[in-house]
């Protein structure tokens, strides 16, 4: 078995992924929960949670992940649209002042799976470079893939806590905003990247 090409795969996912960009929002969310509620979750408990729903959907999109789609009759161009339009809603919604975290019942256990694992994580981008990867590759090439970039981003994630210690409260608050504008940017190119990729007869 050529591992190589585990290898490839694991670093392309982790690339669109990108666990670093999502660290500021989700440490911001993190302390606004912290602050607000009287149920104390703890950090580690929180990527856990995370990274749970990350590797089952990254596994669940290696296997099964085109069949999937055709049996919705959803096309990658479709997936991406509709991830973007719910990553500019999410943008705008941070910018806000977190009222979606607010409308969840301020229940950070939920939201550690949506928006949080997904779309943010593994988003529409990473669900269709999977799609569009399983033509090229094995199943067993993706699901070693989808493992390694799922250690990865575990790894990063963990890591967070040292960014409360660097930049303190108000400066991970800071950083989630700013966040936000690259959440609702990402939401528009992958809208752009779905129009794009979508032939008119």
């Amino acid at each position: 078995m050529n591992l190589d090409s585990s290898v490839i795969i694991a670093i392309k996912l982790f690339a669109i992924m990108d666990p670093f960009s999502i660290i500021p929002y989700l440490l911001a969310i993190f302390e606004e929960y912290s602050q607000s509620s009287d149920t104390k979750v703890s950090w580690k408990f929180l990527v856990n949670k995370v990274e749970l729903a990350v590797l089952i959907l990254l596994l669940f999109f290696s296997v099964i992940g085109r069949a999937f789609l055709d049996f919705l009759g959803l096309s990658p161009e479709s997936l991406e649209i509709g991830g973007g339009i719910i990553l500019i809603y999410l943008g705008i919604d941070t910018m806000g002042g977190f009222q979606q975290l607010r409308f969840l019942g301020r229940n950070l256990v939920e939201a550690a799976v949506t928006p949080i694992a997904t779309p943010l994580i593994v988003g529409p981008g990473t669900m269709a470079a999977l799609v569009t990867l399983s033509v090229t590759y094995g199943i067993i090439y993706l699901i070693l893939g989808s493992l390694i970039a799922a250690v990865l981003t575990y790894i990063v994630l963990r890591s967070g806590p040292l960014l409360v210690k660097v930049l303190g409260r108000t400066g991970t608050v800071a950083a989630g905003r700013f966040t936000a504008i690259i959440i609702a940017a990402f939401g528009v190119q992958l809208i752009l990247q779905g129009i794009s990729q979508i032939k008119l007869a």
